[in-house]
């Protein structure tokens, strides 16, 4: 709410009722795109969420009582029943005025103490007590209160036989029986949660990633949600991030200096409070003249320089702010020279205002430290260091230049890769970048190796090579090496002695390797899918 106020100017009232009826949060409910939202955001949610299509927040409510074990087993049923798949029938018919909303299905506690009333005669007290009785499976108190509930439905005029039922499945319902108003309240919380995603949506990402600052893979997680709603997510900048992540105008996600290794909440306080009073910094220069090295010390400017906070300031590689500058006699980098620089500005400064002349407008003249005589470090080393410092890679992935043989060569990601002993007999192929390795020798004396590959979602996966594989393929195994593996999902050559499933184990088998730049070459053909209507002559 506060990130809407701060980029749009709107005040939004969430605890304002009449959101319940706007379409758009029901058009994101429909599409299960709840990813980041409160209670309805798990893959299995999302799934029966469009298959529901929910269009009341009754069936929302229904749908959060629903989704626990044991009452997803009707979660079918309801769907069918909502869609008229199926017919909506009551055991007796004045049950319709309580089941009326659950198509038929008795989903919340509170049914059940109405329905004892109705049909059983139950005062208030005992329909309470048939509630506690449930919710605490205390059957001593349930055997107790059959009998009132049976005689007292006869002399209502229902059937012995079809009161047994209802009790029947009342006992079963007790294993698992929800409270309504328990689900109303978190689904209003929830419903809130993704009126904002759907209405304010890069305000709401930016408020979610904050949330998770110290969790690296919800991050990774919700900044691939960003990527899937279209919003771009910027990294750190001196000028325009704030402590945690935020929205800007143009409706990107910025990310927060704070996400940044080494950077204390001082720290940024201090750059934005700066920023505030005395406006953007106009280059790096003008940072060092002004920033509170008391507050900002070397290594978390350093810090900032690796996850490129800097960029907008300089008009030349981030790497050369950290490379060795050759000139220097003592291999000072061009960092450690701007703070050695800003640092006697500010004390020059402070002096000259001191001084009988300080009000005469005394100008503080030093010589800036110009660019460094270095070599730009490369990309994987530039992204290497932003990873270091912010926990993923932000301004690019090293595997960028082959994302679409990734996509569109690979059958399997590495995360299929994780329950190879269960899985089907089948070729395999993946890629990634190799980011650990190890050549190792058996017992026996025999060379093996071992490596570790990342791919595109940061995904991991630890693979081996014995005998003639390791001999033929060992010159693929070094860090940073971007590779295309191919292999063979097959038995266990030895299978497991403490095996209790019938069905054998399974390994995977690495028959080739090649380079992932040597790919395009064994590409053979392409096909191209474009809609017949917009073919011209």
């Amino acid at each position: 709410v506060e990130n809407v106020f701060y980029t749009r100017g709107i005040k939004v009232d969430i605890d304002d009722f009449s959101i319940i009826t706007d379409p758009t949060t029901y058009k994101l409910y429909c599409e299960g795109r709840t990813v980041g939202t409160f209670q309805f955001e798990s893959a299995g949610m999302q799934k029966y969420l469009r298959e529901l299509q929910p269009s009341t927040f009754e069936d929302l409510i229904a749908m959060n009582a629903l989704y626990r074990p044991g009452p997803m087993d009707y979660i079918p049923q309801f769907i069918a029943r909502k869609h008229g798949k199926e017919p909506i029938v009551y055991d007796i018919p004045i049950m319709e005025k309580y089941l009326k909303d659950t198509y038929g299905i008795t989903v919340y506690q509170e049914q059940v103490m109405l329905l004892s009333r109705l049909l059983g005669g139950f005062t208030r007290g005992e329909s309470d007590t048939l509630r506690k009785a449930m919710g605490k499976k205390l059957k001593d108190k349930l055997d107790e209160l059959k009998p009132k509930f049976i005689t007292g439905g006869q002399k209502n005029g229902h059937d012995p036989k079809v009161l047994e039922k209802i009790w029947a499945d009342w006992e079963k319902f007790a294993s698992y029986a929800f409270n309504k108003s328990h689900a109303t309240c978190y689904s209003w919380v929830a419903f809130q949660t993704a009126y904002l995603k759907a209405n304010y949506p890069p305000e709401f990402m930016a408020a979610v990633l904050s949330r998770n600052l110290s969790n690296i893979d919800q991050i990774t997680l919700y900044m691939a949600e960003c990527k899937r709603m279209g919003i771009n997510v910027l990294g750190p900048d001196v000028n325009k991030s704030f402590h945690n992540f935020s929205a800007d105008a143009e409706g990107n996600v910025r990310f927060g200096m704070a996400a940044i290794k080494g950077v204390g909440e001082a720290a940024v306080k201090s750059i934005i409070d700066e920023r505030r009073v005395n406006g953007e910094f106009k280059d790096i220069y003008d940072f060092m003249e002004r920033v509170n090295f008391s507050t900002v010390n070397s290594k978390c400017i350093e810090n900032m320089a690796y996850a490129g906070a800097f960029d907008s300031l300089i008009d030349f590689h981030r790497s050369k702010l950290t490379a060795q500058d050759m000139r220097s006699r003592e291999g000072d980098t061009m960092l450690q020279q701007l703070i050695r620089y800003g640092s006697k500005y500010q004390a020059d400064r402070q002096s000259s205002m001191q001084s009988l002349f300080g009000g005469m407008g005394v100008a503080v003249e030093i010589a800036r430290p110009t660019v460094p005589v270095c070599s730009e470090a490369s990309q994987i080393e530039t992204l290497k260091k932003e990873r270091e410092v912010v926990g993923l890679y932000l301004s690019a992935h090293p595997l960028d230049d082959y994302k679409y043989i990734l996509d569109n060569m690979c059958s399997v990601q590495l995360s299929d890769l994780k329950d190879v002993a269960n899985s089907q007999p089948r070729d395999v192929s993946f890629g990634g970048m190799v980011i650990e390795t190890q050549h190792l020798t058996s017992k026996q004396g025999r060379p093996y190796g071992r490596f570790k590959m990342e791919d595109y979602s940061g995904e991991t996966h630890k693979f081996s090579l014995f005998g003639k594989a390791y001999e033929n393929l060992r010159k693929y195994l070094f860090d940073d090496y971007m590779l295309y593996v191919k292999g063979k999902i097959q038995p266990r050559r030895f299978q497991p002695k403490d095996s209790v499933s019938d069905r054998p184990s399974m390994e995977l088998v690495i028959s080739s390797i090649m380079q992932l730049h040597e790919v395009e070459e064994h590409i053979k053909e392409m096909f191209i899918t474009l809609p017949l209507a917009e073919l011209t002559d």
